[in-house]
C-alpha cells in the first residue's frame, strides 16, 4: 500500500507528520505508534480482520490508529464526533466490530473492546517491531467503509479498497508539490475528501496541520493558528472556503507560503475563484470532482483566468490518470460536445460496492464487458467540452449541501421519528445559480401541538438532533395541513419549493 511505504521511508527521517494545536507527531513516532496498535491487534484478535471503528474528531492518536489499522491487515470506519448516538450506533451495529477506538466518550455497550484514550496510552507506547508487509491491507481487501446518507433512513457504508487508494492517490500526487509542505487537515474522517490530506499528504512527507470542529466554529481562533501554520495546500470543501472568504483577513498576508487550493465535495462558484485569485495572487486553484465510491476524486484542473471570466459554471476538470469517464443518455454513450448524460467512472478507483447490500451495489456498479473494467453510474448529469467536464446536477434527490452527500428521504425517514411528526417532505433551498443553500421541511403533525412556528421549529430541530447529524437537519421547519400533490398522486415537491420563494 503506497501510503504505508511511504510512512516507512518518510519515518526514517525528523519530519513532522502532524500538528494538532500544542501536539506534534513525527513521522518516527506516527509509524512506531501505529506498529504498536497494529501489533496489539494481531496479538490479541489473530487472523480475525473485522473492521476497527474509531470515533472522535481530530484527535492525535486518531492518525495512529488508523494507519495501525491499515498494518494489521484491518479496515476503519471512522465516526466523527458530532454525530448522533442513535445514527452512531446504528453504523457500529452494522458493522459489528470486535473494537472500538472512542476518542468521545459516548460508543454505548455493543458487545466489543471499546478504548478510552486512558486505554490507548499504554498501548501505543509501548515498543513494537516493525509490521511485515505480509500483515498490511492487501489491494483487494477495504482499507475503510465510510458510511454515508441512506435513502431508507439508515447510513450506507462504502468500502473502499487498499488498491482504490492507491489508484487514487497515483491519479492525484501529480497535482502535489514534491517537497512535501504544509497542507490543512481541517476535513472530517469520515468524509472521504480527507483522504486529499491524510493519503496524498502523508504520501508526499507533508505535514498535517489539524482544524477541529471546535476551531472551525471560532474564526477568530482559526485565522490565528492558520497565521501559525506555514500552510502551503489548502484542502477543503468551496463551503469551508467560502466561510474564511467572508473575512478580509483571509489573503496571502495571513498565509504567505500558500501554492495551491484544492476544493472538493460540491459546486466550486464563480465568486470564491474571484474572490482567491484577488487575495491569493500566488496560489493556484484547482477544483475537483468524485463520489465516495471512487474513491475521493476523479477529476482535476487548474482554475484558469478564462475559466472565472467563462458564464459557464466552473468546470469539475479533466479524468486523473487511470480513470476513464464516459457519458450516457437513455442507455447511449453519449459522445458529442456539451450534450448532458449520466456520468459513468470506469476505472481501477471504483471500489466493491455497499457494504452488505448487494441490490444497491447491483444498481450502481458493473463491469464494462469491453474493457473488463470496474464501473459506477454516478447519478450525476454533466458535459464536457474540449476534454473538460462540466456538472449539471443530480440525476435524483441525491444532493450535495456544505460537501456533505444527503439523500432527502434519509433527512424525511429520521423525521418522521420525531414523536409528532406524521409525514415529512423535505426540499433543497437554491440560490440564483443553483447552488443548494439549505433544507426545508414541511411536516404533517399528528395534533396541534399550540405551539408558535418559531418555538415549533426550534423545539424540532432539538429533537431530530437524537437522529440526525447538524448538516442534515433543515434549517426551516414548516407545519402544513396537507401537501400538494402531482399527477402522478406524489407529493409535488416543486411546490413546496416554489412556495418559498422570496423567503430569506
Amino acid at each position: 500500500m503506497l501510503v504505508l511505504e511511504q510512512l516507512k521511508f518518510f519515518a526514517k527521517t525528523d519530519r513532522i507528520a502532524l500538528v494538532n494545536r500544542e501536539e506534534t507527531l513525527s513521522y518516527r513516532e506516527l509509524d512506531a505508534r501505529s506498529n504498536a496498535f497494529a501489533a496489539w491487534l494481531l496479538n490479541t484478535f489473530g487472523a480475525d480482520r473485522s473492521p476497527v471503528v474509531i470515533c472522535g474528531d481530530k484527535e492525535t492518536d486518531l492518525l495512529c490508529c488508523l494507519f495501525g489499522a491499515l498494518k494489521s491487515g484491518r479496515a476503519y470506519v471512522p465516526i466523527d464526533s458530532v454525530v448522533p448516538e442513535g445514527r452512531a450506533g446504528q453504523i457500529i451495529g452494522d458493522v459489528k466490530p470486535r473494537v472500538v477506538v472512542d476518542f468521545t466518550g459516548r460508543v454505548p455497550d455493543c458487545g466489543a473492546v471499546v478504548l478510552s484514550p486512558a486505554d490507548l496510552a499504554p498501548l501505543l507506547g509501548g515498543s513494537a517491531a516493525p509490521i511485515s508487509r505480509q500483515y498490511w491491507v492487501g489491494d483487494a481487501g477495504p482499507a475503510y467503509i465510510l458510511f454515508t446518507s441512506g435513502s431508507t433512513g439508515r447510513p450506507k457504508g462504502v468500502p473502499i479498497t487498499a488498491g482504490n487508494l492507491d489508484a487514487f492517490c497515483r491519479g492525484l500526487l501529480p497535482y502535489y508539490p514534491a517537497d512535501g509542505g504544509v497542507v490543512l487537515h481541517q476535513v472530517s474522517y469520515s468524509f472521504d475528501v480527507s483522504g486529499c490530506a491524510v493519503y496524498a499528504g502523508i504520501s508526499r512527507g507533508m505535514t498535517l496541520f489539524t482544524v477541529d470542529h471546535a476551531m472551525t466554529g471560532n474564526l477568530q481562533e482559526l485565522f490565528a493558528a492558520l497565521g501559525e501554520s506555514g500552510l502551503t495546500l489548502w484542502v477543503s470543501t468551496p463551503s469551508f472556503g467560502e466561510l474564511c472568504a467572508q473575512s478580509r483577513g483571509f489573503s496571502q498576508e495571513l498565509l504567505p507560503r500558500l501554492r495551491q487550493f484544492l476544493f472538493c465535495g460540491e459546486v466550486l462558484p464563480h465568486t470564491l475563484c474571484d474572490t482567491l485569485a484577488e487575495r491569493f495572487p500566488a496560489a493556484r486553484i484547482l477544483n475537483t470532482y468524485g463520489p465516495t465510491e471512487a474513491t475521493v476524486l476523479v477529476t482535476a484542473d487548474e482554475i484558469t483566468e478564462e475559466m472565472r471570466r467563462d458564464s459557464r459554471t466552473i468546470p469539475i476538470g479533466r479524468a486523473i490518470d487511470g480513470v476513464t469517464l464516459q457519458l450516457e443518455r437513455d442507455g447511449a454513450e453519449v459522445t458529442g460536445e456539451e450534450q448532458p448524460g449520466e456520468l459513468l467512472i470506469l476505472g481501477p478507483t471504483v471500489g466493491p460496492g455497499y457494504f452488505g447490500r448487494p441490490d444497491l451495489t447491483e444498481k450502481a456498479f458493473f463491469t464494462d464487458p469491453t474493457t473488463g473494467l470496474r464501473g459506477y453510474r454516478t447519478g450525476d448529469l454533466c458535459y464536457q467540452r474540449n476534454g473538460l467536464y462540466y456538472y449539471c446536477g443530480r440525476a435524483d434527490n441525491q444532493l450535495k449541501l456544505n460537501g456533505y452527500r444527503i439523500e432527502l428521504e434519509d433527512v424525511e425517514e429520521n423525521l418522521q421519528k420525531l414523536p409528532n411528526i406524521r409525514r415529512a417532505a423535505v426540499v433543497p433551498v437554491r440560490d440564483g445559480d443553483g447552488k443548494v443553500q439549505y433544507l426545508a421541511a414541511f411536516l404533517l403533525l399528528r395534533e396541534e401541538d399550540g405551539l408558535t412556528p418559531l418555538k415549533r421549529a426550534i423545539a424540532l430541530k432539538k429533537q431530530a438532533a437524537a437522529y440526525l447529524p447538524a448538516y442534515m437537519i433543515p434549517r426551516k421547519m414548516t407545519a402544513v395541513e396537507s401537501f400538494p400533490l402531482n399527477v402522478n398522486g406524489k407529493i409535488d415537491r416543486k411546490a413546496l419549493a416554489a412556495s418559498l420563494e422570496g423567503t430569506p
